[in-house]
C-alpha cells in the first residue's frame, strides 16, 4: 500500500523563467526513481516544469511535450520517461508503453495531465498542481508522499521570482 501524499509545499512564481527554475531545483534533488504527476489546466506550466526537471535531471537533448506521441524518453543522470496524456484515450495504451512498468523501477517518470490516468496519478509520489493567477503569475501547489519529504526541505513557501 502506498503511503498517502500527506505533505504540502504552496509557492508563487512570478514568470515562465521562475516557473522553469522551480523544476530545475527538483530536478536537481531527485537522486532515485520518482512518479511526478503534473496537474493544471492548458498553459499553466506543466511543461516548463517538466522541462526544467529535465534540466535538472541533467538532460542535455531539448525537451518538447510528446503530445502528438504520449511518450518520450531522455537519458540524464537517470532515466526520464516523459508523457504528455493530454489526448489519452485509454490507459491501456500506457500500459503498452510500458509506462507502469517503469515507475518505481529505475526511471523518473514525468507525466502532463497525470490525473487523466488514475494509474499513474494514484501512484505517483509527487503531484504538482498549477493554477494561473493572472498573466504569467502561477500558484504551485506540491502534494508529495512523506518519503520525498527531504526533498523539499529547505524550499521556503515564498514567491518565485524571475
Amino acid at each position: 500500500m502506498l503511503e498517502p501524499r500527506s505533505e504540502k509545499k504552496s509557492m508563487d512564481s512570478s514568470s515562465e523563467a521562475s516557473t522553469e527554475r522551480f523544476g530545475i531545483e527538483l530536478g536537481l534533488r531527485i537522486g532515485q526513481a520518482t512518479c511526478v504527476s503534473l496537474v493544471g489546466p492548458l498553459g499553466s506550466g506543466k511543461s516548463v516544469i517538466a522541462r526544467g526537471i529535465c534540466s535538472g535531471l541533467g538532460v542535455k537533448e531539448s525537451v518538447v511535450s510528446p503530445t502528438f506521441i504520449l511518450y518520450e524518453e531522455y537519458r540524464g543522470r537517470l532515466p526520464v520517461i516523459h508523457c504528455d496524456l493530454y489526448r489519452l484515450e485509454h490507459e491501456r495504451e500506457l500500459e503498452e508503453l510500458g509506462v507502469f512498468d517503469r515507475i518505481g523501477l529505475d526511471a523518473v517518470v514525468l507525466v502532463e495531465w497525470g490525473d487523466r490516468s488514475p494509474g499513474i496519478h494514484d501512484r505517483a509520489d509527487i503531484v504538482v498542481q498549477l493554477a494561473v493567477t493572472g498573466g504569467t503569475g502561477r500558484r504551485i501547489d506540491v502534494h508529495y508522499r512523506p518519503w520525498t519529504r527531504a526533498l523539499f526541505d529547505g524550499w521556503a513557501a515564498t514567491p518565485l521570482q524571475g
